[in-house]
């Protein structure tokens, strides 16, 4: 009886993980696909942009499940529970706080109908937190070893989750420096912010996709 339930508890785990991974994936995916349904050939440049879309409930609501199981996803000490907590709060910061839209007066957005132009910076704030957070989870924290040498799959795991770590700060380095002083090149006809975006959910999913035993697992 004790070792079902131990088994049980296992499972859980395992699906809650692949189900953040998944999300995680899913998201950039539903948004684009369900934005272009409505305005064929149209695709938004930014992820967030996606708010003032159609599919402004999916983001909110996939990013609100992202949130709760983050918070919800109980790490192996408090230093793991901490950075799961804090992504989980950060993602529903990005929910919460729209970013910018332009307009003259400013539109009041989001349930606190604060002004677009002061939302955005916590919008931000909350998405540079969330992606910073989960990068350090996939390299410093699910790279953890139990006592005893490791296996060659664990060994494997690590590579991926540190690449995956390496990926997401990439991707936020590459949007600051679009920011920054590629804005008004070409690279705006080709929605830079919204790949690069995309590349780092998908890294941040794959991440808990291998964490969660869908990919990579120890062989019985």
């Amino acid at each position: 009886m004790k070792g079902k339930r131990n088994r049980s508890i296992i499972i859980s785990y395992k699906t809650l993980r692949q189900s953040i991974g998944w999300l995680g994936i899913a998201l950039p995916v539903v948004l684009v696909v369900g934005g272009w349904i409505v305005q064929p050939g149209h695709i938004e440049g930014s992820i967030s942009s996606y708010y003032y879309t159609n599919m402004r409930d999916l983001l909110v609501g996939i990013l609100g499940a992202v949130g709760v199981f983050l918070i919800t996803y109980q790490g192996y000490d408090r230093l793991d529970n901490w950075v799961t907590n804090g992504s989980g709060l950060a993602a529903f910061g990005i929910a919460l706080f729209p970013s910018d839209y332009p307009a003259d007066p400013p539109l009041p957005v989001g349930i606190f109908h604060l002004p677009s132009t002061i939302s955005v910076y916590f919008h931000l704030v909350s998405a540079a937190c969330f992606f910073l957070l989960l990068a350090y989870n996939a390299f410093f924290l699910f790279t953890k070893t139990g006592t005893g040498r490791p296996g060659p799959r664990k060994l494997l795991r690590n590579l991926l989750y540190r690449l995956c770590g390496i990926t997401i700060v990439a991707c936020l380095i590459g949007i600051g420096l679009y920011l920054w002083l590629w804005q008004d090149t070409f690279l705006r006809h080709l929605a830079p912010i919204l790949a690069l975006e995309t590349l780092a959910l998908w890294a941040f999913g794959f991440s808990w996709l291998v964490k969660g035993g869908t990919l990579f697992r120890d062989r019985a």
